[in-house]
């Protein structure tokens, strides 16, 4: 049959089971920062070889799986992504904001920020007071912020913001668990309160935009 001029192809529609085969996978890219510090501490696989070879290609992976996504017309997937990477930045200001106010009132003893330049000497293998490691360090920051913010909208995406606080309490809870393994800590209350603090503004913040921008994966548009 000849195809009239003007008109377009129809998209493929994803089956339920591809759809979420697809969430999961792009989940599971999310989480590639963290699985390069978890190897690294671990002593698994340095820092650099990590997000090199793994790191780097998930990311790309990830925009593959967006532009993919918007070829097939998987409207909640895409805006889980969106509104994801949207609250993961505003999350991650949040949380740099609080703690950068609290250090400075001195209301805790403690620097929430060493960890970011220890961070970057680990990957560009220089001295964390170095040029190079605090712009490696910060980028590493907020990838990690912002792929939480992901990972957390394509598993609640349109849920009760109250679900993004609890995950700020999950994320406190890893974050307790492996930090102590690398990082030497002389104030463990200080320490502990100012990333609580920090982890609950974050998860309120990306709960908040998740849940009044997000579109359920029952297909119900929120904050319409």
């Amino acid at each position: 049959m000849t195809r009239l001029p003007g008109a377009s192809r129809a998209r493929p529609r994803l089956a339920p089971r591809s759809l979420q085969a697809l969430r999961w996978s792009a989940a599971l890219c999310a989480l590639a920062g963290l699985g390069a510090l978890v190897a690294h501490v671990l002593g698994m696989l340095p820092m650099p070889y990590f997000l090199t070879f793994l790191g780097v290609p998930s990311l790309l992976l990830l925009f593959m799986m967006a532009a993919f996504g918007r070829w097939v017309d998987a409207e909640v997937f895409v805006n889980a992504l969106a509104v994801g990477l949207v609250g993961g930045i505003a999350g991650t200001l949040v949380y740099d904001g609080v703690r950068f106010v609290l250090h400075h009132a001195h209301v805790f003893n403690y620097d929430g920020f060493a960890a970011i330049y220890l961070f970057g000497g680990w990957i560009t293998s220089t001295a964390p007071t170095s040029a190079r490691a605090a712009i490696a360090g910060w980028t590493y920051h907020f990838w990690n912020g912002i792929s939480f913010g992901i990972f957390y909208a394509l598993a609640f995406n349109g849920r009760p913001w109250l679900i993004g606080v609890a995950y700020g309490v999950v994320m406190e809870l890893c974050m307790l668990g492996l930090f102590p393994l690398f990082l030497r800590v002389t104030d463990r209350f200080d320490f502990i309160a100012l990333s609580l603090v920090g982890h609950l503004f974050y998860g309120a913040a990306l709960g908040l935009l998740v849940e009044r921008w997000g579109r359920r994966w029952d297909g119900r548009v929120l904050g319409a």
